[in-house]
């Protein structure tokens, strides 16, 4: 399976602190160490030696030992800071919260324990996982919590993955967390159909007095079991937009990439597809092909207008 562009970052940034740390150390070492061939290692430092920070002259790049280089020898000599790179407190609790949930779910290593206490004292406060947490702002949220309570419909502003601004009315009926993302369940009047709205595109909300009239439908929410089976040849540039779908597979195909997923909904991954229309070479099946070429001519359409 292809390398994915997440991979190789972490193995690029995981090479200088390795050198920051060991010294100058060989190709077949460095390549023994990370999982990769010498030749890879090579790629690695060249790219590396042309990274750095905003200006590029320089003295603001990564540098490393020219002759070391020759002798395919890793020699560091301006790590530019990479090595002492250290967690914000945002990026501190969001690992502490994943190393929780895995703890509790019990399939957990043991030296996850050790982990979680060496983060907690090295954070000033203690961190309180909120299991709940949605990232919705709370002038978005907590009416919709309002309105559930009390059976009420709202009005809400949305913007879809299109940028297109809309007002509608809606019936809420659940507030769902997915992956750490909150969506809103709901029946929406103008499009007289459940609808599942991300609370982070919704701007703003305001509970009516009218209640709520329709109940939660079957069709309602989000379905785990994959309608279809997808298959797409892209360009390499364009590989980054499908990375982070689950069960992903990437094989090399001469400039291009072909993935291979299962996919629920086929509007969700056509708007995926749509942000790299001018890397896509193949799309199947017609089920996905169908709908990017509605969600395309939306755009082409709001242009016009």
């Amino acid at each position: 399976m292809a390398e994915t562009s997440r991979d190789r970052l972490v193995r690029l940034l995981g090479i200088v602190t390795y050198l920051d740390h060991h010294g100058s150390t060989p190709f077949a070492e460095l390549a023994e160490h990370f999982g990769v061939a010498p030749a890879q290692v090579r790629k690695d430092i060249s790219t590396l030696w042309t990274s750095g920070l905003p200006g590029y002259m320089h003295g603001d790049l990564i540098d490393f030992d020219a002759d070391a280089f020759d002798r395919d020898v890793a020699a560091l000599l301006d790590g530019q800071g990479v090595a002492q790179v250290r967690l914000s407190s945002r990026e501190a609790v969001a690992l502490v919260a994943s190393l929780s949930t895995l703890a509790a779910s019990g399939v957990a290593p043991e030296v996850v324990d050790a982990v979680l206490d060496k983060l907690r004292e090295a954070l000033a406060e203690p961190v309180i996982v909120l299991a709940e947490g949605d990232g919705a702002d709370a002038g978005v949220s907590e009416p919709l919590m309002e309105a559930l309570r009390r059976y009420r419909r709202v009005e809400l502003t949305y913007v879809d993955a299109l940028d297109r601004r809309t007002t509608r009315e809606v019936d809420p009926h659940r507030l769902v967390v997915i992956d750490g993302v909150g969506y809103l369940e709901c029946f929406c009047r103008r499009a007289d159909d459940y609808r599942t709205l991300r609370l982070d595109r919704i701007e703003a909300v305001e509970v009516l007095d009218a209640a709520v009239s329709t109940p939660p439908g079957d069709s309602a929410g989000f379905s785990l079991t994959p309608a279809f089976r997808a298959t797409v040849r892209l360009g390499r540039a364009g590989r980054w937009a499908l990375e982070d779908i689950p069960g992903l597979t990437v094989e090399d195909a001469e400039d291009d990439v072909i993935a291979t997923f299962d996919a629920a909904d086929a509007e969700w991954v056509a708007g995926r597809l749509l942000a790299v229309a001018p890397q896509l070479r193949s799309v199947e099946p017609a089920q996905l092909r169908g709908a990017l070429h509605r969600q395309a001519q939306a755009v082409l359409d709001a242009h016009r207008a």
